[in-house]
């Protein structure tokens, strides 16, 4: 990663947040994400229907799209960097690098917003819901998560996040009437987004050295996150093209249901996702101090243990509450939602397995490249996969892409770890 300018050192640090604290509130405040989702998921369903709400869904894939792009492993790199210091001259540098890299991803973003809208029927006929996609992903890209949970300040984000969903979903509640208006969910979630982001970098700046703001560097911070981005951004650009894939192929209700399913599949795999806004600057923090690096590997091997089987735990309560409970949520017009939504509960445990190796094993060890070369290979094996699911099975065909991917993936994990004998030092710590 590129340097950024450095400052006085600092001789002491306030000590650090407990790490149950800091899971338990960022699981608090997730809880109303949760509540949201379920909120919302069947009111689409119900008052758009299976066609108006698959274009949406194409829309926020490629909404999805774009904002990965425009983050371009910006975020895993920038909480690392946050993660080992406190010096506020530093912490100034850092943002004003991250956000002339940003500023230099603005053009790809619009470009693969702009492509995105006229390859798929579905958001071509209706482009206004490409272009409101595209703005919404180039400014959820400027979101400051990362720096917040690189400072360990997880309440910060966890609350700027919580307003935006207040601020949103009682205005999607009172102005989405009818098929017609899904194009308003996305203005909606593109204001909301916008006031909040906005909020969160007036607070950054207020705790970092303002006079050592520089908007320089991106093109070392490119370069520098190229690795990153091959790994977490290629790898969830793969998983939220899946419904945009579709659209390419498929009518828009094969589209709603099979987008239904990885609506729902999200939720429960977005459960495991509160632990990274702790977890990943905890461990990176840990690793960077010598008297603390054994437990930066204890913390790694409770994390094995409790991610992967909660993954279990969602698995099995899928496959259990799908068959009842689908059709009460989203209607009756949505059965085929749930066999999709039975092949994707298969992949929890892969993806937390997946989820701890990269995030709090292989990227705070500074094993970029390695973990690139992982996902690229995985990515590029369930893209393909996808393709031809789509074009012969449609829905259940990206599907069960999707699974045979997180599995592959999971198995060049284990092979990964075993050779950097790491499993054997994680185990023991």
């Amino acid at each position: 990663m590129s340097a950024v300018p450095q400052g006085p050192s600092v001789s002491a640090s306030p000590p650090p947040p407990s790490t149950r604290r800091s899971l338990a509130f960022v699981y608090a405040g997730y809880l109303l994400r949760y509540a949201y989702l379920l909120v919302l998921i069947p009111f689409y369903g119900r008052v758009l229907g299976a066609d108006a709400y698959g274009r949406l869904l194409a829309a926020m894939s490629l909404y999805t799209l774009v904002w990965m792009l425009g983050e371009y492993g910006f975020p895993i790199a920038g909480a690392r960097d946050a993660a080992a210091t406190t010096d506020r001259s530093r912490l100034a540098g850092l943002y004003g690098q991250h956000m002339a890299g940003r500023m230099l991803m603005i053009v790809p973003c619009l470009l693969l917003g702009l492509g995105g809208t006229l390859l798929s029927p579905l958001l071509r006929e209706h482009p206004v819901m490409g272009l409101l996609a595209t703005l919404n992903g180039v400014a959820a890209a400027f979101n400051l998560g990362w720096y917040f949970q690189g400072t360990l300040r997880f309440r910060v984000s966890v609350a700027l996040e919580v307003v935006g969903f207040a601020m949103n979903l009682p205005a999607i509640l009172w102005l989405v009437k009818g098929p017609g208006d899904s194009w308003i969910v996305l203005a909606v979630l593109l204001a909301s987004g916008v006031l909040t982001t906005a909020a969160g970098h007036v607070i950054a700046l207020g705790s970092m050295e303002r006079q050592a703001l520089r908007l320089h560097g991106a093109v070392a911070l490119v370069r520098g996150s190229t690795a990153l981005f091959l790994h977490k951004g290629v790898s969830m650009m793969m998983a939220s093209s899946s419904t945009y894939i579709l659209s390419l192929f498929a009518s828009a209700a094969q589209v709603g249901w099979y987008g239904a399913a990885e609506r729902l599949a999200s939720v429960g795999m977005s459960l495991m996702q509160p632990a990274n806004h702790v977890l990943v600057g905890t461990v990176a923090k840990r690793i960077a101090e010598s008297h603390s690096e054994a437990s930066a590997y204890r913390l790694m091997r409770h994390s094995y243990f409790a991610m992967v089987g909660f993954g279990v735990v969602l698995m099995v309560g899928a496959l259990v509450l799908a068959a009842p409970l689908v059709p009460v949520i989203l209607g009756p017009s949505f059965g085929p939602t749930v066999g999709m939504l039975y092949v994707l509960a298969f992949m929890f445990p892969f993806s937390a397995f997946g989820q701890v190796s990269s995030g709090y094993v292989l990227i705070p060890l500074r094993m970029d490249t390695l973990m690139s070369a992982v996902t690229l290979s995985g990515a590029l094996v369930t893209a393909t996969l996808m393709l031809l699911g789509a074009q012969a099975y449609q829905g259940y065909g990206i599907a069960a892409a999707r699974l045979t991917g997180a599995i592959l993936t999971a198995l060049v994990l284990v092979c990964v770890l075993q050779r950097k004998q790491l499993l054997k030092r994680i185990w023991n710590a």
